[in-house]
């Protein structure tokens, strides 16, 4: 791998990093940089049942749509599923690059804090968090965004919170295996 790479995946993973950080809201962030998606995940602290998953997964494709269509545009991907199991709901919403913005992040947290209120899992900082510049915050999150949409991003990755660390790994490109972790 050449140096340039290694520069470039650092800087993803702090990105990537910086993204989790600044929305807790988020469970865990995964890129698809062959088919150009985006998967967001967010939890919430109660088991849906399938109606109220089909009607959660469905007003959020409306309001997506709906953001979308403030801009004129069109999501090329826009994917809802969700899965439960006991105790918790995952919510996966799939974003093509194109058209995902950090504007529609901020639209999607703020839908989901409103929707599930104090069910939603919001992760708590990391215990060597400083209370950062919100502008700076935003930034690093509108860059981390275009750094997973670069097209010369050959690597799927993922990151997610686990008791207040942030974890990234990056995943071969064959199999769904773990490759290097990075925090």
């Amino acid at each position: 791998m050449s140096t340039r790479a290694l520069v470039e995946n650092a800087d993803t993973v702090s990105l990537v990093c910086a993204l989790l950080v600044r929305f807790p809201e988020l469970a865990s962030i995964r890129s698809g940089p062959i088919d150009r998606t985006l998967r967001l995940t967010f939890a919430t602290r109660q088991r849906l049942d399938r109606s109220a998953q089909s009607a959660l997964a469905e007003a959020v494709e409306e309001h997506v749509r709906g953001f979308l269509a403030l801009a004129k545009e069109e999501p090329a991907v826009l994917r809802v599923e969700c899965e439960g199991d006991r105790t918790l709901t995952f919510i996966h919403v799939t974003r093509d690059f194109e058209s995902f913005s950090k504007e529609e992040l901020e639209m999607q947290v703020g839908f989901f804090s409103e929707r599930c209120g104090d069910a939603l899992v919001r992760n708590p900082h990391p215990d060597d968090h400083l209370e950062g510049d919100p502008a700076a915050e935003d930034e690093a999150a509108l860059y981390a965004i275009e750094a997973l949409r670069d097209p010369t991003q050959s690597k799927s990755l993922v990151g997610f919170r686990e008791e207040k660390r942030v974890l990234v790994y990056f995943l071969k490109s064959q199999k769904k295996a773990k490759a290097s972790a990075r925090r």
